[in-house]
């Protein structure tokens, strides 16, 4: 393995500064304005000494200490501190003190300040105090409108991404500006640590990007590197490094942010010439220091629990197994218990001797160096999966991880990787949200590298095809006529789909009730359980019709059986027409009654004899089932007038 690490790793000299000065001052009544560097070994190790972190001011009193980190902090900090004697050590940044100077100047000038940056990033905010809290900021990648200001002044965030300078520039509306100034405050070490990070990360196939988690430029690294090469993990500490396998790969980047101490970046160095016992660097520094500090310590610095590494069997007892550690100058000792997983031990230890190398899991290092194989076969127990893996078999598998592209996870000795479009059909926006899940999977062809020890799976593959099969159950035990139950899963303008042997059917509005309805809900209700019958089904586009009211009695039939002709009845009037009326009998069944059958009198406007809502009797005289046509008359309800034959005649 080649070893490739950046001239600029760990403290840049205003961290260094600010870190050095903390552990000076470090005792009682010495605050922290915010965390010192983000980093949270050196943040403990402060913590150890009496530093304690607070941002309420109100909380100190006369006397006390506080330290201004080197993001620095507002200017009203500082009075508020001035005003109530309190003491302050300020180790604001060389470069951060620049922003701080320009935004009270121009903002006295009546400039608008423009930041940057992360408005929620503590040297923003310290610059925004600066010039009254008045600032805009902007993270540069959306578009802001500025030409309501004739004068405008642009700062950056001292670790803001050098590569989307040019972007946030041309997101800055300003044609009406009068006076526009912009003022490169990104740190040159800044600048330098993402140019090297780049390089390196291009060269590389696995990065390993050290430093806090909340650190701006350490994300900002570990952005830049990952863009280039899909292999980088974020590590705080050198115990998450035992989640990830280096083994197989032949050139690896070591990037360390700012606020990394040089003491973290050695226990990487030493830990990847643990792992690969090949000690070949390749460096862009002229200074190796680093390095070979790291190889000189690396068999004396403490073991820690968890860690995996091998041993040479040197005697095998009745309570276990001595071993001589390449990694420590004491041995290692394996109690029975943690030979096997097996539950005869002693089998095991028949079949091992003297001299065997093998790998184990420190348990503890506190006093006595106590190890475990069984751990390790356990952690390998899954590769026995492989071989059935490898012919098709389903395996299942916690995502443990985000990366760029997919998720990952581990089986066995094998890392899992499942890309964004092989988890389920259609675009996976938020991958955030697998991790933690169990993933049902199976490789993907030539998806398996023994040699690099890894799978490329699929997730959706199994979910199509249980999908499709589910279909074709579906659609062969179906046909037109069939009453079926369906739950009701969502409601539509044109009606509702209907979740029948897990397929959605639709019941078209018109198919709800033998009455007009405007909404499917006037019907139905949502998650609820009916029987429907299946109207029309068509394979080819993957529909299906269904009904509701078609079980229901049809109130043309229950009429056309309850008013025969000649039959007398109630109605109401629905509607009007210059022709006529149409009056209701039953709910659902409307009849016509012509002008001329309203009254034995002429009537010239049927308006001046009836309106909508009238009640009045009716008798049938034609009711057309087939074409669903009633015919009736309000006169032959009525006793015909005398004089109305003579009129006639």
């Amino acid at each position: 393995m080649k070893i490739l690490q950046p001239k600029y790793n760990g403290f840049c000299s205003g961290v260094n500064k600010a870190v050095q000065t903390a552990f000076k001052y470090a005792g009682a009544n010495v605050y922290c304005y915010g965390e010192i560097v983000h980093n949270p070994i050196v943040v403990a190790e402060l913590a150890q000494k009496g530093v304690k972190i607070e941002k309420d001011l109100s909380k100190l009193k006369s006397g006390d200490i506080l330290i201004i980190t080197a993001h620095g902090a507002g200017k009203q900090v500082f009075d508020y501190c001035k005003e109530h004697e309190i003491k302050v050590v300020d180790t604001t940044c060389q470069f951060v003190k620049i922003l701080h100077d320009k935004a009270l100047e121009y903002y006295k000038n009546g400039y608008k300040i423009v930041l940057i940056g992360n408005e929620n990033h503590p040297e923003m905010i310290g610059v925004n105090g600066w010039c009254d809290n008045t600032a805009i900021i902007t993270n540069g990648e959306n578009k802001l409108e500025l030409n309501s200001f004739e004068k405008v002044f642009v700062m950056f965030q001292t670790t803001f991404n050098i590569d989307k300078v040019e972007t946030a520039l041309q997101n800055l509306v300003k044609d009406n500006v009068k006076t526009l100034e912009i003022f490169n405050t990104i740190c040159y070490t800044t600048t330098e640590r993402q140019k090297y990070a780049s390089d390196i990360s291009l060269q590389c196939d696995s990065v390993i990007v050290v430093g806090g988690k909340n650190s701006s430029n350490t994300k900002r690294l570990a952005e830049i590197c990952l863009a280039n090469c899909k292999n980088t993990v974020c590590i705080e500490s050198v115990e998450e490094l035992f989640d990830f396998d280096f083994s197989h790969t032949e050139n690896l980047g070591i990037i360390a942010g700012a606020s990394t101490p040089k003491e973290l970046i050695e226990e990487v160095l030493a830990n990847m010439a643990e792992q690969t016992k090949d000690n070949k660097v390749e460096t862009i520094t002229t200074d190796k220091q680093l390095f070979e500090n790291a190889i000189e310590n690396l068999n004396i610095r403490a073991l820690r629990k968890g860690q995996k590494l091998k041993g040479r069997i040197s005697f095998i007892g009745n309570d276990g197994i001595n071993l001589t550690l390449d990694t420590s100058k004491k041995g290692g000792f394996i109690p029975n218990e943690e030979i096997t997983i097996e539950e005869d031990y002693q089998a095991v230890k028949k079949s091992l001797k003297v001299g065997d190398v093998i790998e184990v899991v420190v348990l503890s290092a506190d006093k006595d160096i106590i190890l475990s194989k069984k751990a390790i076969d356990e952690l390998y127990k899954d590769d026995a999966l492989i071989e059935g893996i490898k012919n098709g078999e389903e395996f299942s598998v916690t995502a443990t991880k985000e990366v760029k592209g997919g998720l990952l996870s581990k089986l066995g000795s094998y890392t899992v990787f499942i890309p964004a479009s092989q988890i389920r059909s259609g675009f996976v926006k938020d991958l955030s949200k697998y991790v933690g899940k169990k993933l049902r999977l199976v490789a993907l062809p030539d998806g398996i590298d023994d040699g690099k020890k890894k799978i490329v799976a699929s997730q959706k593959v199994i979910l199509e095809a249980e999908k499709k099969a589910k279909e074709d159950n579906f659609w062969q035990n179906i046909e037109v006529g069939e009453i079926v139950e369906g739950q009701v899963v969502r409601f539509a303008s044109f009606g509702a789909f209907v979740n029948v042997r897990g397929f959605d059917c639709l019941a078209h509005i018109s198919d709800l009730s033998w009455t007009p309805v405007k909404e499917p809900s006037e019907v139905l209700e949502l998650n609820k359980t009916y029987e429907f019958v299946v109207l029309k089904l068509d394979r080819e586009s993957n529909r299906v019709s269904i009904g509701y009211k078609q079980l229901l009695p049809d109130p043309w039939q229950l009429a056309f059986e309850k008013y025969p002709v000649g039959s007398v009845t109630k109605g109401k009037v629905a509607r009007i027409l210059p022709f006529g009326a149409f009056v209701e009998i039953e709910p659902g069944v409307d009849g016509l009654l012509h002008v001329s059958n309203v009254s034995w009198e002429w009537v010239d406007d049927i308006k001046k004899v009836l309106k909508v809502g009238d009640e009045i009797d009716v008798a049938i005289t034609e009711f057309n089932l087939e074409s669903k046509r009633v015919t009736l008359s309000r006169k032959a309800t009525m006793e015909q007038p005398k004089d109305t034959d003579a009129k006639q005649e």
